[in-house]
């Protein structure tokens, strides 16, 4: 190999680990503002809230980055086979997970509008699918950080628990609204954001799927979007 060739591999590799290094950074300012949105729930702190709110658009910005990076690897060093999942996955990743961080900000969003306590068992469903749905979300980066298939795989078919939760939670939200009227506008804040929730386990599971498309090619199933069209 001679010096130019050498010079061009280096340069690729320093891309490609800068391109990961974005998305793993992504990764975690999207689980951090899922937990931050949801501690500003529990403590009914719209100061904290509207911090996650203000931090969304610097996410937005990484996200856009990181989609120009992958981009022009792609323009200027024409990657193959391996290496062309890997920028591919990240461009899908990378918009994954700017769409998670847009449904904590969601969450952040309504946290004003929970304005009192609300029965103890919905409290604890939610509860437990925030954890479910954030375990997911940590995993998956964890995944992808060290191409753990089994552990991508692992993180969808846990995708069923958070669902199950959504369901509960959805019934229970339903039967407060029945036996309190003076509850409804809180309630239906709170199904908005237990459906942010499922969806950000959803989120997950596509990354996962991207995670086992970059290893192994194979190919994610084609998903309907419409469940993705949600009020802020």
């Amino acid at each position: 190999m001679n010096e130019q060739s050498r010079h061009t591999v280096t340069a690729f590799d320093e891309e490609l680990a800068a391109l990961e290094a974005m998305i793993l950074e992504l990764g975690d300012r999207a689980s951090a503002a899922m937990r931050q949105a949801m501690a500003a729930l529990a403590d009914r702190d719209s100061v904290a809230a509207a911090r996650v709110v203000e931090k969304d658009g610097a996410i937005d910005a990484l996200q856009a980055k990181a989609e120009a990076l992958a981009v022009n690897i792609i323009a200027l060093r024409a990657p193959m086979a391996d290496d062309l999942r890997t920028v591919v996955a990240a461009i899908k990743i990378s918009a994954l997970l700017e769409r998670t961080a847009d449904y904590a900000r969601n969450i952040a969003r309504r946290v004003p509008e929970v304005t009192a306590k609300y029965p103890k068992p919905l409290r604890q469903t939610l509860e437990r699918m925030s954890d479910e749905a954030g375990t997911m979300l940590t995993d998956i980066v964890k995944a992808y950080a060290t191409r753990d298939v089994a552990l991508a795989e692992a993180v969808t078919a846990h995708d069923d628990i958070v669902d199950a939760l959504h369901d509960e939670l959805t019934e229970g939200l339903i039967q407060l609204m029945i036996e309190r009227p003076d509850q409804i506008g809180q309630a239906a804040h709170l199904l908005f954001i237990g459906k942010h929730i499922e969806r950000i386990g959803d989120q997950a599971t596509n990354i996962a799927e991207m995670v086992t498309y970059a290893a192994t090619g194979r190919q994610p199933p084609v998903r309907d979007t419409d469940g993705e069209r949600l009020a802020a």
